[in-house]
């Protein structure tokens, strides 16, 4: 028997409505006890791992990062990507679809499983796509895919632009009782834009990407899920339109979750002219108004939860051969002429998410927009609902899937200290306060930053 009590921290578990100094007793895996401080004493052939001044929560689970395995081995591997989740403090990563072949067959999704199992790191809950290929015109098989372990079924990156295949989609899904994750723009309107389209776009030279593109196709997607009754969640939102049309959405009975990345309510559209290529994402970074409302939505509970969109790219899909690799602070981006225009417009969009994601919420609680438990929420409770996991509690009897912070400890953003295999982030340099220092996965430890 294995048993590990994890003393003297403060334990928050909105799921039990718990907030305060308790001893968790962990034994074989799963949660044995939680108590009040000093009440589990003298267990006999017990490890304790002294945790004052440290947070105890549900293990973190991220429902959006990009893993690239299989395919794309010089941007990421499932085990380097697990392990960056792992020091990231994240216990579960759900992996988008977008590899090659693409996760659209229960093979792909089976190799996934065992290159997960292999890494003895976090945990890999597989998406699959709703399409073959991603080509928005065949579906999967969909009870093959959750047999072979899927739990959440996205095309993202990729927008499913013919509302009639989504409509049969939706109508499976919900039959099986699982959620689509949408990638909401009408590239109509994006119009492969490299940035947020206003100031920003026409100082640079290079094509802007509206508002409009994302909220529009929102619109039509929940009016879907609305006719159908089916789950939807919408990925990385970033406009105060989108948002609106969640709020309205729920009204009228859709059910709707939705999701915002660190960088979105972060950073603003100007970052691009500070770190370049490292600030190109889909959706891009939008106005400062936009992340003002990202933040009062985070506030009131419109955002349910927090995702890294961890986006790991080698540095020659970010690279611009005219201007030289990378921007940064003190190196400001310059005008650029049409041929550096074309070469940022064709940079590969996202940045890494999963070793930031925790530090950057975390500014949320400092700032007061949000208390730990509406934090924990967000990043545990709330996606495990998402992946229909049995997860994001510390209820006796459940998995001892543990994260452990320590909210005080001060660090700077060191890119090439990630276990990440990509570098493509424009937080380097940062300051930022709190960190997860332990990671527990089924009782084991996978991630000890405590001596870091």
């Amino acid at each position: 028997m294995n048993l590990i009590l994890l003393k003297g921290g403060r334990v928050i578990d909105p799921a039990n409505a718990i907030d305060g100094q308790y001893d968790v007793l962990v034994r074989d895996g799963e949660i044995a006890a939680v108590e009040r401080a000093g009440v589990l004493m003298n267990l006999p052939e017990v490890t304790v791992i002294d945790l004052s001044g440290y947070w105890i929560v549900p293990g973190l689970i991220d429902p959006h990062v990009h893993l690239r395995d299989p395919g794309f081995p010089e941007k990421e591997t499932i085990p380097t990507g697990l392990r960056a989740a792992a020091a990231g403090g994240f216990t579960t990563v759900a992996a988008m679809a977008n590899t090659s072949p693409v996760n659209d067959n229960p093979a792909t999704t089976r190799y996934m499983l065992d290159r997960a199992r292999e890494a003895h790191s976090a945990r890999l809950v597989p998406v699959s796509a709703v399409t073959q290929g991603l080509r928005g015109v065949e579906p999967v098989d969909f009870a093959a895919m959750l047999e072979a372990g899927a739990r959440l079924f996205s095309d993202d990156g990729i927008p499913i632009d013919d509302a009639m295949v989504l409509s049969r989609a939706l109508d499976e899904t919900k039959r099986l009782g699982y959620a689509v994750s949408l990638h909401e723009e009408d590239r109509a309107l994006s119009c492969n834009g490299a940035v947020n389209a206003g100031a920003v776009s026409k100082q640079l030279g290079v094509s802007g990407y509206t508002d409009s593109a994302e909220s529009q196709r929102v619109r039509r997607d929940l009016a879907l899920a609305i006719g159908s009754g089916a789950a939807v969640h919408v990925a990385h939102v970033s406009t105060a339109e989108s948002l609106e049309l969640i709020r309205a959405a729920r009204r009228h009975g859709a059910h709707v979750t939705c999701e915002v990345t660190p960088h979105h309510f972060t950073l603003d559209e100007s970052a691009a002219m500070i770190w370049g290529t490292n600030a190109k994402m889909n959706p891009p970074l939008r106005s400062h108004g936009d992340v003002e409302d990202l933040h009062a939505a985070i506030r009131d509970g419109i955002i349910d939860m927090i995702a890294s969109d961890h986006a790991p790219h080698d540095p020659a899909s970010k690279r611009m051969p005219r201007l030289g690799a990378y921007f940064g602070p003190g190196h400001p981006v310059p005008q650029l002429d049409h041929e550096s225009a074309e070469e940022f417009a064709h940079a590969a969009n996202g940045v890494v998410g999963l070793e930031t994601s925790l530090g950057l919420a975390l500014q949320l609680v400092y700032r007061a927009l949000i208390q730990p438990a509406r934090l924990v929420e967000m990043m545990s409770l709330n996606p495990a609902a998402l992946l229909r996991l049995e997860a994001g509690t510390l209820a006796e009897g459940a998995i001892a899937d543990i994260t452990v912070i320590d909210p005080n400890l001060e660090w700077t953003v060191e890119p090439e200290k990630f276990l990440s295999k990509s570098r493509n982030t424009p937080f380097a340099g940062m300051r930022l306060k709190g960190r997860a220092v332990l990671t527990i996965v089924v009782g084991e430890i996978v991630y000890d930053g405590r001596k870091a």
